[in-house]
C-alpha cells in the first residue's frame, strides 16, 4: 500500500503557474532542465522534504519522459541526477546507458542499478573508447568485465583498469596485459603497483621491466626463494580453504582449528580468509582456540554489536593489533551479507565485499584495507 502523500514532498513535483507557462512558452531546454533539477533533486533524497512512495512513482514516471526529450541538455542534466541512485528503475537507466556519450558516460561509471550481464552488452554494443573508460574507472569492475575489457586492447582503457584497486583482475588477464604492452613503462608500473600480484605474473614483470623497477618487486616480494615459498603456503591456504568449505559439523570444525595450530598453520591469513569467504564457524572456533575460551564464549563477544566484547577476544587471540579496524570492518560487512542472504564464495559475494569495503573507505580510511581486498579476491578464484 502506496504511504500518503508528504504535503512538502509533493508540492516539490508540483509544476508552479510560472513552470507552465514557461513550458508552453519557452522553446528553449532551459525550462525543462530546470524541471529535472526540482525533480532530480527531490528524488535524491538532497530537497527540504523527502518523497512518499507515490510521489517516487510520479518523479520516475517523469524521468520516463524526460530520457526521451529531443534536447540533449536535458537528458544530461538528468544523468547527473540519477547516477548516484540505487532504486532507480532498471529500464530508465538502460535508455540512458545507451544514449549519447554527454548522457551515456556518467550512467555507465557510477550507476550500480547496471548488472554485469547490462555492462556486457553494453560494452559489446559500441566501440567507443570513452564508453569503455568509464566502465574502467567503477567502484567495482568484476573480473568477467576486466577480462572483456582487456580483449578490447585499448591502452589508455587497460592502464584507467589495472590502477583502479577496485578492479578484480584474473592471473590470465594480467599475463595477457603484460604479453601484449609489455613495452608500455607507464602501464607495466600501473601493474607493479597492485595490491596483490600472483606469483607467475611477478616474474613476467621482472622479466620485461627496467632493472629498477625490477628491483622494487624484488624488494616487494622479497627474494624469489621467500616468492616460492609463499606461492606452495598460498596454495596449502586454497586446500584447507577449500576443506573448510565444506566441513559444516562443528566437532569437525573444532579438530580442523586444533590440527592447524599444532602445526602452526593458524596463521592470521587463513582465519582472515575464511571469514573473508564467509566462513563464521571457523573464524569463531579460531578465535576461540587462541583464546583458550570455550567456543560458545567466543561467539557471544564476537557478535556483540558494542566495541567492547569483539576487541577483547581478538585482543586475546594474538591477532595483529594494526589490523583490528580493517577486520571490524570485513566482519561487518560479512554480517551484512549474511543477513541479506546473500550466496557465499565465488566472484559476486567477493565484489560486494570490495564495493562495501571501498564505500567505506571514502568516508573513513584506515590502514590495511588493501590488504584485506587482496585476500577476498584471493579467496573468490
Amino acid at each position: 500500500m502506496l504511504s500518503q502523500p508528504n504535503p512538502a514532498a509533493t508540492a516539490q513535483l508540483v509544476l508552479s503557474a510560472a513552470d507552465v507557462q514557461r513550458l508552453l512558452t519557452d522553446t528553449s531546454a532551459a525550462p525543462r532542465i530546470e524541471m529535472t533539477h526540482k525533480i532530480g533533486t527531490a528524488y535524491n533524497g538532497k530537497a527540504s522534504a523527502p518523497l512518499g512512495a507515490r510521489e517516487i512513482v510520479i518523479a520516475e514516471q517523469i524521468f520516463r519522459l524526460l530520457v526521451r526529450d529531443t534536447e540533449l541538455a536535458v537528458r544530461s542534466s538528468l544523468a547527473n541526477y540519477v547516477k548516484d541512485s540505487k532504486t532507480i528503475p532498471h529500464d530508465i537507466v538502460i535508455k540512458m546507458a545507451r544514449d549519447v556519450e554527454e548522457v551515456a558516460l556518467p550512467i555507465l561509471q557510477f550507476s550500480e542499478v547496471l548488472t554485469d550481464d547490462d555492462l556486457m552488452d553494453l560494452i559489446s554494443a559500441k566501440d567507443e573508447v570513452s564508453r569503455y573508460l568509464a566502465v574502467s574507472r567503477r567502484r567495482v569492475v568484476s573480473d568477467r568485465i576486466s577480462d572483456l575489457l582487456i580483449e578490447k586492447n585499448h591502452a589508455e582503457v587497460i592502464s584507467s583498469l589495472v590502477s583502479n584497486a577496485g578492479a578484480i583482475i584474473s592471473e590470465p588477464a594480467f599475463e595477457r596485459i603484460i604479453h601484449d604492452h609489455k613495452g608500455n613503462e607507464a602501464m607495466m608500473q600501473a601493474v607493479s603497483q597492485r595490491s596483490y600480484l600472483p606469483v607467475a605474473t611477478v616474474e613476467k614483470l621482472i622479466s620485461v621491466v627496467s632493472s629498477a623497477l625490477a628491483d622494487t618487486l624484488k624488494q616487494k616480494y622479497r627474494s624469489p626463494d621467500v616468492v616460492i615459498d609463499r606461492e606452495v603456503e598460498k596454495t596449502r591456504e586454497n586446500e584447507t580453504l577449500h576443506l573448510i568449505r565444506h566441513t559444516h559439523s562443528e566437532g569437525e570444525i573444532e579438530k580442523l582449528v586444533r590440527q592447524l595450530h599444532a602445526a602452526g598453520r593458524l596463521t592470521p591469513s587463513i582465519i582472515l580468509s575464511a571469514l573473508c569467504q564467509g566462513d563464521f564457524s571457523f573464524f569463531e572456533n579460531s578465535l576461540a582456540h587462541l583464546s583458550n575460551i570455550p567456543v560458545a564464549n567466543a561467539r557471544k563477544l564476537i557478535t556483540d554489536r558494542g566495541e567492547l566484547g569483539f576487541r577483547a577476544i581478538y585482543n586475546k587471540s594474538g591477532l595483529p593489533e594494526a589490523m583490528f579496524p580493517a577486520v571490524k570492518l570485513l566482519l561487518k560487512i560479512v554480517r551484512e551479507l549474511d543477513s541479506e542472504g546473500e550466496k557465499k564464495g565465488g566472484s559476486r559475494y567477493a565484489n560486494r565485499i570490495v564495493e562495501r569495503i571501498l564505500h567505506h573507505a571514502e568516508d573513513a580510511p584506515m590502514d590495511n584495507l588493501s590488504y584485506i581486498i587482496a585476500l577476498v579476491r584471493r579467496v573468490a578464484h
